[in-house]
């Protein structure tokens, strides 16, 4: 099979590139998902913005049909121990909804389906390779090729990386979930609550559940032993202002884990013709409550930048790129502002992570502590690799420079406070 664009990944950013797309009826589209849409998935709320992109799309009357608990708001307890409310109601937008994400991803693929995509669900890409004028996709279900491909397949996709791309992460939060039955009352609410090792967020499910959430670094789960239901339970048990919306009584709880990391994709100059979109792209904190609308609103991007490849002179891919840099870099200054505001716990390793700042200046000679190699700010493979170039003294920018080069996964404030922590002032 032959097609002008394949996507990989048929989530929120893949089907909005298609919809976008297919406002061309003579672009043929393919969507390579590995799901079925048949696997329930963690609820979430969903931004009363959103609903200028559903129009766009051409699935706003379907979508009010189909999601119809709404969320009048968002409470916190963040940087204090009381809760803290903001009401959608006061908005431009007026309230928002708790998705049903099963229900909404499939929609979005009927819809893409709708407009003409060829859908192959329960398919995995096995192979591929760009010829100079089309890509050949191998899969478990057949062979097709396509003149450029869209990456959207989520955070973790290797798709672009395979392809020469780097992925750079700003952390390693994890969300750690359960559907539980509700223990009160509960508003139409999403609630957040900070703690010693990450926060908690909670939000109602229909009929009569609740969808909780633990986030925190890797590191932490293992440290904690989070991974354990039972562990888990006992911390949600700790949360004054959780525990009370869910009953634990009733069974153990089922938790899923799932990587909810923030991260932008470095795409170079020579890559084959394609572009990656949504969080394959660009993903963001959930604490941001921004991840399905720049899901959206960057395969809708991805889908005209394809257009343009292939009907234009393809220069609105830079514009993209540079685009989607700009944003995530205004998005990570308000993020780590938003963390700054807890200040309860500022050794603890999650809330240090995200609060400390560099100390020294770039020209500070720099040498090597005598002890282990080990820094929360980078991996082991980082942390040993700076112990020993700074072995002899040497300035820090000197070391910050070909510690960048060496891992340019890791951000440079990253590597500085990582150097920070395994070095010491030399001649002191």
């Amino acid at each position: 099979m032959h097609f002008d664009v394949a996507i990989i990944g048929g989530g929120p950013a893949g089907t909005a590139a298609v919809m976008t797309l297919r406002k061309r009826p003579d672009i043929s589209v393919a969507i390579i998902e590995r799901g079925q849409y048949a696997t329930p998935k963690v609820g979430e709320s969903l931004s009363p913005g959103v609903r200028g992109l559903l129009h766009y799309l051409g699935v706003w009357d379907r979508f009010a049909q189909e999601q119809t608990l709404r969320l009048f708001g968002s409470e916190a307890a963040w940087g204090q121990d009381t809760l803290g409310a903001m009401d959608f109601i006061f908005t431009s937008h007026g309230a928002g909804w708790v998705l049903d994400r099963q229900k909404f991803d499939l929609m979005l693929a009927e819809e893409a389906e709708r407009a003409g995509a060829h859908l192959a669900c329960g398919t995995k890409v096995i192979l591929s390779e760009h010829d100079g004028e089309h890509w050949h996709l191998t899969t478990d279900r057949g062979a097709m090729t396509a003149r450029y491909l869209i990456d959207a397949a989520g955070r973790t996709s290797p798709f672009s990386i395979a392809q020469g791309a780097a992925r750079q992460r700003s952390d390693s939060l994890i969300a750690i979930s359960a559907r539980l039955p509700s223990g009160s009352l509960v508003a139409q609410m999403t609630r957040v609550e900070s703690f010693e090792h990450g926060w908690w967020y909670a939000a109602p499910l229909s009929p009569g559940d609740v969808i909780v959430s633990l986030f925190t670094d890797a590191g932490r789960i293992h440290a904690l032993g989070l991974s354990d239901p039972s562990v888990w339970s006992k911390h949600l048990q700790d949360a004054n202002h959780i525990s009370p919306l869910v009953d634990l009584s009733k069974q153990t709880p089922e938790i899923v884990a799932q990587p909810a990391f923030s991260g932008i994709l470095q795409q170079g100059t020579r890559l084959p013709p394609m572009i990656a979109a949504g969080d394959a792209m660009a993903a963001r904190d959930p604490l941001s409550s921004s991840g399905i609308p720049n899901a959206i609103g960057g395969g809708i991007q991805a889908g005209r930048v394809a257009a343009d490849w292939l009907f234009g002179d393809g220069q609105l891919r830079q514009g993209y790129l540079r685009s989607v840099t700009l944003d995530h870099q205004a998005y990570l200054r308000t993020h780590w502002k938003t963390y700054h505001i807890e200040q309860r716990w500022p050794q603890a390793p999650f809330w240090r992570f995200r609060t400390a700042k560099v100390a020294r200046t770039p020209d500070t000679k720099v040498r090597s502590k005598r002890v282990s190699a080990e820094s929360i700010f980078v991996p082991v493979p980082a942390a040993d690799w700076i112990s020993k170039a700074a072995q002899m003294p040497v300035p820090q920018r000197e070391l910050a420079q070909s510690a960048r080069s060496t891992f340019p996964s890791i951000t440079d404030e990253r590597l500085l406070l990582a150097i920070e922590d395994l070095t010491e002032v030399a001649g002191l």
